[in-house]
């Protein structure tokens, strides 16, 4: 009871000190019609992802050692073309079949809305690499690159796989197993 007590005790003091300094602390909710068009916005950038598979399709990943080596010419991360050009380069086809797996998986993440926080959070991991080693190459605009890395970070942010998705079934299920498994616990955060 004192535990219970203290925290309130604790709640209160800290939203008091917020009113004090005159900002406000409301909880953001999405509408659902907000929620609907955010799902729809995680669709269209999945198929976005999983389009781009179909110029790379194993097991030749065509056009992609290209794509590689520039990135190694116009990076903007020191050391990144040494990376490329002495590990990813000569073990080209494990690379290529790793992009091409990471990329596969955002899109259908993304597109059914099943784990897609996992799926958004690895779109921007992927993005941040396109943006280190493309962004400064001719011929590419810089901004594409960016907007990606934001895409990714924002249906990151908001739990845009529950409508529209698999999540939407799956995020009730697992919040129910989280009290009693890890797991669970773990994977709900991605949903």
């Amino acid at each position: 009871m004192s535990s219970i007590s203290s925290a309130r005790n604790t709640i209160k003091s800290a939203s008091t000190e917020v009113q004090e300094r005159g900002a406000t602390v409301a909880p953001i909710t999405l509408s659902e019609r907000s929620a609907t068009v955010f799902a729809l916005v995680r669709i269209f950038i999945g198929y976005l992802w999983f389009q781009q598979l179909f110029w790379k399709l194993p097991p030749n990943f065509p056009n992609l050692h290209n794509y590689i080596v520039e990135e190694a010419k116009y990076t903007i991360v020191p050391g990144y073309s040494f990376i490329l050009n002495h590990l990813f380069l000569p073990n080209f086809t494990l690379l290529a079949t790793g992009t091409w797996i990471a990329e596969l998986l955002v899109g259908l993440s993304l597109l059914f809305g099943v784990f897609t926080r996992f799926g958004a959070l690895l779109a921007t991991l992927l993005a941040l690499q396109l943006y280190v080693g493309l962004a400064y190459a001719p011929g590419e605009w810089y901004w594409t690159y960016g907007m990606l890395v934001l895409l990714g970070i924002a249906v990151a942010t908001i739990p845009a796989g529950r409508r529209l998705g698999v999540d939407q079934w799956l995020a009730p299920r697992l919040q129910a197993a989280a009290n009693t498994s890890g797991i669970a616990r773990f994977l709900s955060w991605f949903v």
